[in-house]
């Protein structure tokens, strides 16, 4: 993927050389974010291969003075290396996935000592003797320590006091002392940093005197306004030291703690050789263990008074005061940190491969987390679960006897870094620290430190590391483990990209099915700070150490409580604010709510509880939803409170977004952050009341989804929104049912029993552009501007009379469709039949005798279309639609098979190839297409309804660009297995999307990232069933259950037809997409390099905005997706609007409000809402035909135009238009058919000579663009309106 850096391979053995040939280039992309110890916060930093310089000093595992490890000729190998080999293949299933990983930690590691950290280990030292070397200063009130810190300063900055900012007249001393102990902490003291994209950190403990303290400083956040202090003393003191000319100073928050401040010191650009190295050092204060009483901080005690709080509140008994566990932690974190350290230190001993394995797992949840990303212009805050914490779990793995009794699960210290980061990997992924708290000892009751949630209790026993991680960011977590370890025990390999390599893990645009963007007006959701002051609520939200993660707090639990059963999986991202603002009560702060669907996100009804059997459950339901819940009886007798969301009759796009309703009447409801407009449906804002809490609060807040907008680009200027409901995929469905049955219907008459009607319609498998049509002839004589028939292939039963002539088979076949249609006319009298046939002045024969095609296109690929034959059109007289009734004769294959042989045996090479052509045709009309349809039809259809919409908007953003088409670029049918590609496969590590857009994100990326000339893009329908959770699962059923799809010999002759074509250089880097049954993608073809490249280039603009968009929740910029620039092509063609038939299939205009308003107050009475829907006529738009032809059936002058210029101008020019109605016609020059040719009679294309310059011995010529722009205006007279030539 682009970005990556190459990885080279060190062949240790012969069996890498075995394996050479399967395996792509070996690179990887910079690792994306890095986690320290504790939450690690890192610059902004260049990409891996910005480190990767041929003159850069080595890191650990490529330093340049090691000893070779290539194998001289005749040395044996060794029994060590026979074992290794073995235990790679059998734990991964391959050895090219342990050489990957391997090469993976020799790139990414970092460790002290080496040459390339010489500098930095210079500059720690440096900054050590700074640190001891500090003077004190005497002890001062809080209102002189901040006037002491500014003056210091020059008022740059002040003391970093938490929230709540301590009273001027606080009776505190205050001072400042030289550290007692300066350490290097953290993954890099520990050997198992690495170097992301990022850059690493490196953590340096400033351990702060004890006299600095007094034994309760622990209450009322005493504790932490000194440390504040002495964080802002050791900044102003390094800034006025040597460090300054080498450093940025400056603060930062540990774990997005207002409590814990922070030093962090970056390289100044020019410090060349530490700015290349792309780190950071951040300065941790700490306290010694027994500077306070750490047994009175358990998780159950409290010590933050309400009298603090607010004046004149009343502390009562203190035992009965709530508890304060994430304030107790955060103070005992601080004085166990050298513990910790200490504990892994001594794990790292017993372990040889910990620190590689605890490389891995940082690298894994680097690439997997959100945390730090961007949304476009908007930096998300940093998560609480880090690289610190997953070290530990492994720890606790590796040493904890107690870990065997909980999962059931325990690691060998014997075991290699491999082994030991995939069996972390599966403990993440069927563990549930909430339900199962764990403990590294039994030496203290765990029920204390589960009380709050998640626990996983320290070795001391006085700190549980999870508090302060949120739920989500657990469930979340062990999502993706559940992800890695399918793909391990299934699919390792092929399964690094997606574990280690894709960015696509961490974008928050496209991991989740939904995105919702919410502004939040923080003064008005948290409770204000004066006044009258509610100590309690003001507790909570100081509690969670951040305002902004108060109100992500209150959000979360909302959401998830209302929404358990639709959603797998609700996280709530908070974007990051400077440090400055970090106490503040923004008034529009950003949150961004990703939602992972499930299987019964569509579903119309959520059943809550029953008011007698469960009244306080009732109850709670009453309150999440107001006048939405209704109670109910159901069909089985029981009467429950429900939510109802919609009808029986509502499409699969509207049912798509249930879940953003609900949650869009669950934030207006609760928070008053109202919707935009069309979102919430009027019935649901007839049913919106808001809670007590809000009932008098203003709008503070607005949710942007952007869902809705780009949906309407799936839709046509012809379908209103009130005709989405009755025009739909399933009647198209239940109208072909109802042909067949007609059909079938006629046997008696006709002369062979119909044996099957074959669909092969995008309309009759969910991935036309808008569902079919229909046209009444009751209104408007069923006439339309454009009438897209539905095309079916009639089969009869097998006869050994059909001629062995093809023109006489061909008579036969369409004597059999007139009978066809004269025995349907006569049956159905109401019904328009038609018999025709489209050969264009052509016979059947033509071209088979003389070896010329008639109608072959610009890529080198016969004509796709169906007009080869005659067919019957049927306007159906109950659903109103057209169907194309072609035959399918199977002698008709077998005949041009043999005439195929025939030719080549009597060394008639042009009309053997125009025969194979003419077979190759009839194959891909009469099977391919059907078996593709049966593939699209039960993808869409069974597995995965997102997969319609998904389809439909891939073809509108095709048709956009003009690239959406056989003669102009991509084949309908390639453009839905791009998109079938989204669903069927892993891809990504990610699982399949429920909702259209996040499948239409996926496919742009797929389109922007895939190296096509390198890797194989196999769609396996076959798998499609694997992207559907089963509820009855278990946790390790789910990672260990076997999955559908190819096996491994199909998808080695898959693999092994793609690799034969790249040895030979047959396979470019051109969009190649192959199935099981269409291994050499010969169905469709291939996409040409040029526009493989321009597609790659649209797609990387189109993620681009659809990112900023979602960043400003605004669909402003959404048309750029879906415009094409026109500067790109030599000239192009205007078209007259009058004889675009296909004009209504363009998109509907999206001049609509993005900001949220608040709803009118005007109630719409349920019962009055039936009556109000039968009133409205169903009447679809109808458009007279433009040529003042009725009923012209599939007659688009423009495609015609576009594939007869196609067909002549092939070898010189290169055509693209919309083939959805677009007015313009766009032409590009063929470079390579623009160079100087000499002169010959048989050239193929309108040239003219140049003057005085000659091709070898002959007269120079050139193309005459004047002369063929003229050409093409003379043929598209009465068509083109206007030219402009652009070069």
């Amino acid at each position: 993927m682009a970005g990556r850096s190459a990885i080279k391979r060190k062949h240790a053995s012969t069996e890498l050389a075995t394996q050479k040939k399967h395996s792509r280039k070996s690179e990887h992309e910079a690792v994306e974010h890095s986690d320290s110890d504790e939450s690690m916060g890192v610059s902004d930093g260049e990409d891996m291969s910005d480190h990767m310089d041929e003159d850069e000093p080595k890191l650990a595992g490529e330093n340049s003075t090691a000893k070779s490890t290539e194998r001289r000729p005749g040395q044996t190998v060794t029994n060590a290396e026979i074992m290794a080999l073995n235990e790679a293949s059998l734990l991964f299933k391959t050895n090219l996935f342990k050489l990957q990983v391997d090469e993976l930690l020799n790139e990414t590691m970092v460790t002290s000592g080496s040459k390339a950290t010489r500098d930095l280990d210079a500059a720690l030292k440096q900054i050590r003797d700074v640190l001891v070397a500090m003077e004190s200063t005497k002890e001062m009130s809080v209102e002189a320590a901040v006037n002491h810190v500014r003056k210091l300063s020059k008022s740059k900055f002040s003391v970093p006091f938490p929230d709540p900012a301590p009273p001027a007249d606080l009776p505190i001393k205050m001072a400042f002392d030289a550290p007692e102990v300066v350490n290097i902490v953290g993954s890099y003291a520990l050997g198992m940093a690495v170097r992301t994209g990022q850059g690493f950190s490196v953590d340096m403990m400033a351990q702060m005197p004890a006299s600095l303290f007094q034994e309760r400083d622990h209450l009322n956040f005493r504790y932490f306004y000194k440390r504040a202090f002495f964080v802002a003393m050791v900044r102003v003191l390094l800034q006025k030291s040597a460090v300054q000319d080498a450093f940025d100073v400056d603060f930062d928050l540990l774990r997005s703690d207002t409590r814990l401040p922070i030093v962090v010191l970056r390289p100044k650009p020019d410090m060349r050789r530490l700015a290349k190295l792309n780190c950071s050092v951040r300065i941790i204060p700490t306290i010694a263990p027994d500077t306070l009483p750490l047994k009175r901080l358990a998780p159950g005690r409290n010590h933050v008074r309400f009298s603090f709080l607010a004046r004149g509140a009343s502390d009562g008994e203190v035992d009965e005061l709530p508890p304060t566990p994430q304030y107790n932690a955060a103070l005992v974190s601080d004085a166990l940190l050298t513990t910790h350290i200490t504990y892994l230190h001594e794990t790292k001993d017993l372990c040889a491969e910990f620190a590689r394995a605890a490389a891995l797992l940082r690298i894994w949840h680097s690439q997997h987390s959100s945390s730090g990303r961007s949304v476009g212009s908007q930096h998300l805050m940093r998560s609480r679960m880090n690289g610190f914490i997953l070290t530990m779990v492994l720890a606790w793995l590796v040493r904890s006897a107690n870990s065997g009794g909980v999962s059931g699960a325990r690691l060998s210290t014997a075991m290699t870094a491999h082994q030991l980061f995939k069996g972390t990997i599966e403990f993440l992924a069927i563990h549930d620290f909430a339900s199962l708290p764990a403990q590294f000892s039994n030496s203290v009751d765990i029920v204390e430190f589960a009380q709050g949630g998640a626990a996983l209790v320290d070795p001391t026993a006085s700190v549980n590391l999870l508090a302060g991680v949120a739920p989500w960011e657990l469930t979340e977590l062990r999502m993706q483990a559940q992800r890695t370890a399918r793909d391990l025990n299934h699919h390792s390999a092929s399964c690094f990209d997606s574990v280690f390599l894709s960015t696509a893990l961490s974008d928050v645009v496209s991991k989740y099915d939904h995105i919702l963007r919410v502004e939040v007006d923080l003064e008005v959701l948290l409770t204000t700070r004066v006044g009258d002051v509610d100590a309690q609520k003001r507790l909570y939200e100081l509690e969670h150490g951040h305002p902004v993660i108060a109100a992500q707090s209150r959000i979360s639990k909302v959401l998830n409580s209302a929404l358990a059963h639709y959603t797998r999986l609700i996280s709530v991202h908070a974007a990051s604010s400077i440090f400055d603002s970090r106490t503040k009560l923004t008034r529009r702060h950003v949150f961004f709510i990703g939602v992972v669907a499930n299987s019964e996100s569509r579903r119309l009804v959520d059943l809550g509880p029953s008011p007698d059997a469960e009244p306080q459950e009732a109850a709670r339901f009453r309150a999440l939803w107001g006048r939405k819940a209704e109670l109910r009886r159901f069909r089985d007798g029981s009467i429950r409170l429900a939510t109802v969301w919609g009808t029986n009759k509502m499409p699969q796009e509207k049912r798509a977004f249930i879940v953003p309703r609900m949650m869009a009447f669950l934030l207006q409801r609760h928070f008053a952050i109202y919707a935009q407009p069309d979102i919430l449906l009027p019935e649901d804002k007839s049913a919106l009341d808001m809670s007590p809490q809000m009932e008098s609060a203003d709008p503070m807040g607005a949710v942007f989804e952007l869902g809705q907008s780009i949906n309407e680009f799936a839709s046509t200027r012809d379908l209103s929104a009130s005709d989405t409901d009755r025009v739909t995929f399933e009647a198209a469905l239940i109208g072909f049912d109802g042909l067949q049955k007609e059909i079938k219907g006629l046997e008696d008459k006709l002369p062979l029993r119909v044996l099957a009607l074959h669909p092969v319609a995008p309309g009759l498998r969910y991935s036309s552009l808008a569902p079919p049509k229909p046209l009444s002839v009751e209104h408007g004589n069923g006439d339309d501007a454009y009438i897209e028939p539905l095309h079916v292939l009639l089969e009869f039963t097998s006869s050994t009379k059909w001629p062995d002539d093809i023109a006489a088979l061909h008579k036969v076949k369409t004597a059999f469709l007139l009978r066809v249609a004269e025995c349907y006319r006569e049956a159905h009298p109401a019904a328009q039949v038609d018999v025709c046939n489209r050969f264009f002045g052509y016979s059947a024969a033509d071209g088979l005798l003389t070896g010329i095609s008639p109608t072959q296109l610009a890529s080198g690929m016969d004509d796709f279309d169906y007009e080869r034959d005659s067919f019957v059109d049927i306007r159906h007289a109950q659903s109103g639609l057209t169907f194309r009734i072609s035959l399918l004769c199977s002698p008709e294959g077998a005949l041009l098979e043999r005439k195929v042989q025939e030719m080549k045996r009597a060394k008639l090479t042009p009309q053997a190839d125009a025969l194979e052509s003419a077979y190759r045709r009839w194959t891909r009309t009469n099977q391919w297409r059907a078996m593709h349809h049966r593939q699209i039809l039960d993808l869409c259809q069974r597995h995965h309804p997102a997969a319609s919409l998904t389809i439909r908007l891939l073809k509108r953003w095709l048709s956009r660009h003009m690239l959406l088409g056989q003669s102009v670029g991509v084949p309908e049918e390639v453009a839905e297995l791009i998109a079938a590609r989204i669903f069927t496969d892993s891809w990504n590590g990610l699982a399949a999307p429920k909702s259209g857009l996040t499948g239409f994100i996926r496919c742009l990326q797929l389109l922007a990232d895939w190296r096509w000339k390198e890797d194989l893009c196999v769609v396996d329908f076959a798998a499609a069933s694997n992207g559907i959770e089963d509820q009855q699962q278990t946790r390790k059923e789910r990672i260990w259950a076997p999955t559908e799809g190819l096996a491994a010999n199909e998808y080695a002759v898959v693999q092994a037809k793609f690799d034969e074509r790249a040895k030979t250089s047959r396979i470019k880097d051109e969009l190649r997409i192959v199935t099981l049954e269409n291994p050499d993608a010969e169905w469709w073809g291939t996409v040409s390099v040029v526009l493989t490249r321009r597609l790659r280039s649209l797609a990387k603009a189109a993620l681009s905005v659809i990112h900023t968009s979602v960043g400003v929740g605004s669909d402003t910029d959404l048309p750029q997706v879906f415009t094409t620039p026109m500067s790109d092509y030599s000239f192009v063609l205007k078209l007259d609007k009058s004889v675009v038939c296909r004009q209504f299939d363009q998109p509907p205009s999206l001049v609509q409000p993005t900001h949220a308003e608040k709803p009118e107050t005007k109630e719409i009475f349920k019962n009055l809402l039936p009556d109000m829907q039968q009133a409205r006529a169903f009447r679809v738009k109808q458009h007279s035909n433009l040529f003042g032809q009725p009923n012209m059936v599939g007659f688009d002058p423009v495609s015609l135009f576009v594939r007869d210029l196609a067909n002549v101008y092939r070898d010189s020019v290169l055509f693209f238009y919309d083939m959805y109605g677009g007015r313009h016609i766009a032409g590009l020059w063929n470079p390579a058919f623009m160079k100087n040719s000499p002169f010959a009679a048989t050239l193929d294309a309108n040239m003219m000579p140049v003057p005085d310059e000659k091709v070898g011995s002959k007269p120079a010529v050139a193309v005459n663009k004047q002369a063929v722009i003229e050409e093409i205006i003379r043929l598209g007279e009465g068509l083109v309106e206007d030219c402009v030539v652009q070069e």
